[in-house]
């Protein structure tokens, strides 16, 4: 009986562990003196607590600090001169300044992963620190065929997806996006969106996938397309999704 107590103490300590590791906050960045959505030139310096083992993304004006391991990691003030980009990044560069172990840069923001910088703090000392870093970086200048730095192709797409989907199913209805989407790009200046969502309405409940051809030059969603797969999974098969 001792042993089987000490057993299930021991596991819920590991399981509450492994919760609390897993922690994530997303807060707005600050807006440093000068703000200036228009510049082609932008720097952030993002200021954290880190114990432990922490992740960090930084995408438009956003961050979100997730606590891999040990205790809570969050954000201890970070603030840009202006959002991140969504398109036509480069010269990506980070300048640690504070923090006793390294700050790691994991992906650069690209295409690929949305335009999301990924950062990693290994802080094993015990105790956990600040940490402090500053990101720069440049965007495309002004050609014919360059795109907005600020238009958010995915945003743009799930809002004219969620947008159809209200008008067709009405009052109560609403979609949950899901992950992150998938690009495939057709021209430069063109691109599918691709990704999946959860659907709602008063009687149904639905997996769905959405699709958008989205022009990032002009910033307009050229069309847009969305179905649904598996079955109801709240079972009573009124008021269907349409």
């Amino acid at each position: 009986m001792k042993h089987t107590t000490s057993f299930r103490i021991a596991t819920s300590v590991l399981l509450a562990s492994a919760a609390l590791a897993q922690i994530e906050a997303q807060v707005r960045l600050g807006q440093q003196p000068g703000w200036d959505p228009r510049s082609r030139e932008g720097r952030c310096e993002v200021r954290v607590w880190v114990d432990h083992l922490a992740e960090l993304r930084l995408r438009g004006d956003r961050i979100v600090v997730r606590a891999l391991e040990g205790g809570r990691s969050y954000d201890e003030g970070s603030a840009c001169s202006h959002p991140v980009p969504y398109n036509s990044l480069r010269d990506f560069q980070i300048r640690q300044i504070a923090g006793r172990s390294r700050v790691n840069l994991r992906q650069e923001p690209n295409r690929s992963n949305n335009y999301t910088a990924f950062f990693s703090i290994n802080d094993n000392q015990g105790g956990g620190d600040h940490y402090a870093f500053e990101v720069t970086w440049r965007s495309e200048g002004p050609r014919a065929n360059a795109p907005e730095p600020f238009f958010d192709d995915i945003r743009a797409c799930q809002d004219s997806v969620r947008q159809r989907f209200l008008s067709r199913n009405g009052r109560g209805a609403y979609i949950d996006f899901e992950g992150p989407a998938d690009r495939q790009n057709q021209r430069r200046d063109r691109e599918v969106i691709r990704g999946r969502g959860d659907a709602r309405n008063r009687g149904e409940s639905r997996d769905l996938g959405y699709s958008c051809v989205v022009d990032s030059r002009t910033g307009q969603v050229r069309s847009i397309n969305y179905d649904y797969s598996g079955s109801d999974r709240r079972g009573n098969g009124r008021d269907r999704l349409k």
